[in-house]
């Protein structure tokens, strides 16, 4: 309702924390409110709010209870501000300090930190909120959504009780109930200092406890009431480092077959894990027992151990007060792990985490889907399993590749599934600008603003005289020769008056790529081997180059820190960057005989073979690189044991 109602036209800056604040950053761009400007990061932190503008609005998620993530404050929220900041504050109300000096429009449940009924929003607007919807008051907003009058005036109707349709009378009557009960504590300080009890709780047995740790590794951003918690690999017994869904599957269900806890299974996207309410009515001594029955549960699901003694949960203390016991069932919970598998995989997507789909020459040529490639994405969008496009295209930011790519008719739901070779470039460069150096880029200036912004010293690499590092773009929208030459003279000139070379650092790692009909193309990262022929000549060295893109590491060890593991599955057309560079960073890859490799006839080594060899993407799901390993996998197999496995079966087909 907030962000149809007053939203537009000016850019709003949204922070993708979690998956509800993902939602919000994709219905913003579903329905054309405003232009976007996305701050990602990887899951289990909060993004960096150095890029924002405050002439925009903003839209964020006080607090992520999927993530476990909130801003660490609104401090960089300025109070003469011309934007509205909308805040998700579902799970925030109640539960955590909210500066109402820095927030525009609040919006919150009555089902989250008090317990109540679910269904039930509130929205609380500032005057300066109140004024931008008189303004805009007149935009077409369905009638359930409106917030305003016919005349364009706030309907004040709203907040002096008037409801849409008709409430539960009993959702009314629960929520007053539970602010009774909130007042009778001692109202919001006494509500907050519960919720840090409970943190100061599960803190204390996170950090005695080897194999856990927090999914949000950043205690500025930890939410302290939406715990979530994920498995320590390293700290598991030999053999076992594949398995922690296994594992944790294995806990939860031991923990509800005994009564002890439901509905603690982190979400979808999360590490392998727990997620633990931990809000006011929740009770710390509560807490304190699940600790002890999840340790039960990892000793019982890894060890075989035995059940700890019955203890007394209270349920919260909403008067009056019942006590009953938790009482474990007779029968042996070691009887259970027998069901514990996760059911056989039926193609090759069921057995990795997430897909890795190289762009050019994979789902696109220029800038046109290949055929096959909107189906599989559309296809694996129904399923839910998660893809990112990695791509060392370079010609622009994130969302510029975004949008080229849904421009060409593919399905991808938002800008946070684009791993480009720009964008993980792009903290290095700011570094080399912060510590003073001069640095030059072989591409657009177009591209390079886009990417990096601009700063007094970055320039273009075919008008500077004289630079400390070049950066390897792409090849579009200039004269790719005509700087080539500038760039081979500046390399000698540098040479020759200080002996040394300046450092390049390569986004696009392409020395080819394919082109139409059939043809190929020098990529731009053909720089590097043009200039150490140009230089042999006058003695110069080897030319280091410092690739981010593919097949460098960087831009695979985004990918897992983005996916939240490493069990992913890399799709290329390239064995030079697609296939040797996911090798190198330790995994599997498919080779497709399409793009670059359409022909079939690229040959590799021992170190770029691939995994798989398809003909086409839809043999991802249809079970056709599967089919002998169906049966197989309901069992205690590893996966390096199944990566042999696999190599046997692609080699003879």
């Amino acid at each position: 309702m907030a962000l149809q109602n007053l939203l537009g036209p000016s850019p709003v800056e949204t922070f993708v924390s979690d998956n509800f604040s993902q939602y919000w950053a994709n219905e913003i761009d579903t329905l054309a409110l405003a232009p976007q400007n996305r701050h990602i990061c990887a899951f289990g932190d909060f993004p960096s709010t150095s890029r924002i503008d405050s002439n925009h609005d903003i839209v964020l998620v006080l607090n992520g209870t999927n993530s476990g993530v909130c801003p660490p404050d609104l401090d960089w929220v300025l109070p003469d501000r011309a934007g509205l900041v909308i805040a998700d504050a579902v799970s925030a109300a109640f539960t955590r300090p909210i500066d109402f000096n820095r927030t525009d429009v609040l919006c919150w449940s009555w089902q989250k930190a008090l317990g109540g009924e679910g269904g039930h929003g509130m929205i609380a607007l500032s005057p300066r909120a109140q004024a931008r919807l008189k303004a805009d008051g007149r935009k077409p907003v369905a009638r359930l959504m409106r917030l305003h009058n016919a005349d364009g005036s706030v309907n004040k109707a709203f907040f002096g009780g008037r409801t849409i349709s008709t409430p539960s009378m009993f959702a009314v009557e629960d929520i007053h109930s539970a602010l009774d009960w909130a007042e009778a504590c001692g109202g919001l300080p006494a509500l907050l200092k519960r919720v840090a009890d409970n943190y100061a709780v599960m803190a204390d047995w996170v950090n005695s406890t080897p194999w856990i740790d927090w999914t949000c590794t950043n205690p500025a951003a930890r939410s302290p009431c939406s715990i979530t918690l994920r498995l320590v690999r390293e700290q598991h017994a030999t053999g076992e480092k594949e398995d922690d869904d296994k594992i944790v599957a294995g806990m939860i269900r031991l923990l509800e077959a005994e009564g002890a806890a439901f509905d603690i299974w982190s979400y979808g996207d999360a590490p392998p894990g727990f997620r633990i309410w931990a809000g006011p009515t929740v009770e710390a001594e509560d807490l304190a027992i699940l600790c002890k029955w999840l340790a039960w549960a990892y000793s019982e699901t890894c060890e075989s151990s035995i059940p700890p003694e019955t203890k007394v949960v209270r349920h919260g203390s909403f008067p009056p007060s019942n006590t009953r016991a938790v009482q474990p069932r007779e029968e042996s919970a070691c009887l259970l792990t027998a069901a514990l598998e996760s059911p056989p995989p039926q193609t090759l997507a069921d057995y990795y985490d997430a897909i890795l789909f190289d762009a050019t020459g994979v789902l696109i040529s220029e800038n046109e889907a290949l055929p096959g490639a909107a189906d599989i994405l559309a296809r694996l969008n129904m399923s839910g399993q998660p893809y990112y496009i990695v791509t060392n295209i370079s010609s622009g930011s994130d969302e510029t590749i975004f949008a080229r790519l849904r421009g060409a008719g593919l399905p991808i739901p938002a800008v946070d599934r684009i791993v480009s070779a720009g964008g993980v470039t792009r903290p290095r460069v700011l570094g080399e600008l912060a510590a003073g150096r001069q640095v030059s880029y072989v591409g657009s200036a177009r591209a390079a603003h886009d990417i990096f912004g601009k700063h007094p010293n970055l320039h273009c690499a075919d008008t500077a005289e004289t630079f400390d590092t070049l950066v390897v773009l792409d090849d579009e929208g200039f004269d790719f020769k005509r700087a080539a030459e500038h760039i081979l003279s500046t390399f000698r000139r540098r040479l020759i008056e200080t002996g040394e070379m300046p450092r390049m650092i390569a986004a696009n790692g392409d020395i080819i790529y394919p082109g139409k009909n059939g043809t190929l193309v020098f990529g731009p990262c053909i720089i590097g081997p043009m200039l150490q022929a140009g230089l042999a000549p006058f003695g110069a060295p080897p030319i280091s180059v410092e690739i981010m893109g593919k097949p460098g590491r960087p831009i695979f060890e985004e990918c897992i820190a983005r996916a939240g593991t490493d069990r992913l599955l890399m799709v290329g057309d390239q064995v030079d960057t697609d296939i040797k560079g996911a090798k190198a960073a330790g995994l599997d890859a498919l080779l497709v005989t399409t793009g670059l490799n359409i022909s079939g006839e690229l040959r590799h080594g021992e170190n770029g073979a691939p995994d798989y060899v398809a003909t086409n993407l839809c043999q991802i799901v249809d079970g056709s690189l599967f089919p002998p390993l169906r049966s197989a996998k309901h069992s205690s197999t590893t996966k390096s044991g199944f990566a042999d496995r696999r190599r046997r079966i692609v080699g003879s087909s």
